[in-house]
C-alpha cells in the first residue's frame, strides 16, 4: 500500500514540473530606459493568453509595471518609435526589463 500511495505521490509531482504546473502570479514587474536622452522607450507588453498595452518612458526612468505575469507575459522594445507589430518579444523577467 505505501508503495501504491508513493508512486501515486511521484506520478503527480511528476505531472505537475512536465507543464501542469499552477499559473504565475500577477506581480509588478521592473522596467526602464536605457536610452540617452532625450530619447524615449516605447514598450508593448503582450499578455497571455490576449491582450496588449503600450508604455513609454523617458530616458533614464525606471518603473514597476502591475499586473503582468513573470515568467509568461512577453513585451517588444524600441526607441524613439512604438515597436514592430512582428517584433521579437521577451519574456518579462522579475530582475529588469529594459
Amino acid at each position: 500500500m505505501k508503495r501504491f500511495v508513493l508512486t501515486a505521490v511521484l506520478a503527480t509531482a511528476a505531472g505537475l514540473i512536465a507543464g501542469g504546473a499552477a499559473p504565475a502570479p500577477v506581480a509588478d514587474a521592473p522596467f526602464g530606459c536605457d536610452a540617452r536622452a532625450p530619447s524615449a522607450c516605447y514598450f508593448r507588453i503582450y499578455y497571455q493568453p490576449h491582450g496588449t498595452r503600450a508604455v513609454v518612458m523617458p530616458a533614464g526612468m525606471k518603473e514597476k509595471i502591475p499586473g503582468v505575469k513573470i515568467g509568461s507575459d512577453r513585451y517588444c522594445v524600441s526607441v524613439g518609435a512604438p515597436p514592430a507589430k512582428k517584433c521579437s518579444q521577451k519574456v518579462i523577467n522579475g530582475d529588469y526589463n529594459s
